[in-house]
């Protein structure tokens, strides 16, 4: 009975704010939001080819499951499984923004000639690694972009996913490989490097076990060692203590004289995993800038993990953390963790698990419109003058619960951005970026949309 009244109640909250939001968003706010030139709070946030890169990815790893065993496969290149896919990829292109960006890749797949990988992976970039833990359900797989100079960790979500994040025994647990890691006992390099994981710290316990308990788990972060430097990975050249596997890229080019970006991303539980993947590559290398950009992410831990995802960001966004208390002097020189959760519209996944999960990072939420609103943290922070997610965004998908769950597919996540680029490949000065900057506490006067 209990349960009837609160959703009762969360659906009349819900559609009052939902229908106010609506009627306040319209395609000329977009339009004029896309035409700003980029301020040193817009330079903060991931530029445009990488976001759609990244939401590809997360689409594309989805697509490699029961096709291929790795990288190498000889069934990467059997062409009744390419058409197949092609055939698929087809049927998903029914917008004109989404429909040009897959012709194009399908005309690039005809000209080379080339491989599954070739027609689901985002132009120039390369498959590292690709390997499947039935057991778990874990899918990750690695590539590199050496034109734009990253190395991404994209982990696929599951179908199960109301299970897992709606049932009322979901449990915690400690962050970082547990008792059933596949982490050899006698390889204790791993071990300092979670001593730096803060008291009290908690995640979702499948969340964990599907990033930690993968069989391939070591494997992954050996490729990410060696891609970082240009080496290869799933070869047995690579060394396990430097990483190193040559003193060139795999396509012949110089071995970069910095290491290359490192990003993690997916989509529904699959951005859970690239949160938690993350904040391990962070501890593993504390002075370089990690970034994950997701798609439909639940909420991932406890408050403590929470505060301690958040404090890890960097002050690039111009004042962004420079008045936080935790932006000490020693902090200045040391890395960051940046973590972008894109939100199409209201996507039921990334308002579950509720009860004691906290969301980390900032919340980009694609709304209706066509535009893009940043909320700093998620809640906001009024000493920084930013605002949070609009009072009702957690119950809105209750009352259009359809929408809610159609909300969630991963390539309308996709055709949301496809549609977006062409603004940004307009003659104004904003083309590297999406976001015009963080929802300001002085933009509260005015409804706020909570799609």
């Amino acid at each position: 009975m209990k349960l009837i009244i609160v959703t009762a109640l969360q659906f009349l909250v819900a559609t009052c704010v939902f229908v106010t939001g609506v009627t306040s968003t319209s395609a000329s706010a977009s339009a004029s939001s896309a035409e700003e030139v980029p301020s040193q709070s817009q330079q903060y946030f991931p530029d445009a080819p990488i976001t759609i890169d990244m939401a590809i990815l997360s689409d594309a790893v989805y697509h490699l499951k029961n096709k291929v065993q790795s990288c190498h496969d000889e069934q990467s290149t059997n062409k009744t499984l390419i058409n197949s896919l092609q055939d698929e990829m087809l049927s998903w292109s029914w917008r004109e923004g989404f429909n040009h960006l897959f012709h194009h890749r399908m005309s690039n797949h005809h000209r080379d000639g080339g491989s599954i990988y070739q027609l689901l992976l985002p132009e120039g970039v390369e498959c590292l690694h690709y390997s499947h833990d039935h057991s778990l359900g874990t899918q990750v797989l690695v590539v590199r972009s050496i034109a734009r100079k990253y190395v991404a960790v994209v982990y696929a979500g599951t179908d199960d996913w109301k299970t897992t994040l709606m049932d009322g025994e979901i449990l915690m647990s400690e962050f970082g490989p547990g008792v059933n890691s596949h982490i050899p006992a006698n390889n204790n390099d791993l071990g300092p490097m979670f001593q730096g994981v803060p008291d009290g710290v908690k995640v979702h316990r499948g969340f964990n076990s599907a990033v930690f308990d993968d069989e391939d788990f070591r494997t992954v972060l050996d490729c990410i060692s060696s891609a970082r430097l240009g080496g290869d990975c799933d070869d047995n050249n690579v060394s396990a203590e430097t990483g190193a596997g040559g003193g060139a890229n795999m396509d012949g080019t110089p071995s970069p004289t910095t290491p290359y970006e490192l990003i993690t991303t997916g989509h529904s539980l699959g951005a859970a995993d690239a949160v938690l993947l993350g904040a391990t590559l962070h501890l593993q290398y504390p002075n370089e800038n990690i970034t994950s950009i997701n798609f439909g992410c639940p909420k991932v831990g406890n408050t403590e993990f929470s505060v301690w995802m958040n404090s890890l960001q960097s002050d690039q966004g111009g004042q962004m953390i420079s008045s936080s208390a935790d932006n000490s002097d020693s902090n200045k020189d040391s890395g960051s963790f940046e973590i972008f959760r894109f939100v199409n519209k209201v996507d039921l996944v990334p308002r579950l698990p509720e009860l004691l999960f906290k969301h980390v990072g900032h919340t980009l939420q694609m709304s209706i419109g066509g535009e893009i609103k940043a909320y700093y943290d998620h809640l906001g922070n009024e000493n920084l003058g930013y605002s949070g997610v609009p009072f009702g965004w957690d119950a809105a998908p209750w009352a259009l619960f359809p929408f809610a769950v159609a909300a969630h597919v991963s390539t309308h996540y996709i055709e949301f951005l496809a549609d977006y680029q062409p603004s940004l490949n307009s003659n104004s000065n904003n083309t590297s970026t999406i976001i015009r900057g963080f929802e300001r506490v002085e933009d509260d006067a005015e409804p706020s949309s909570v799609a």
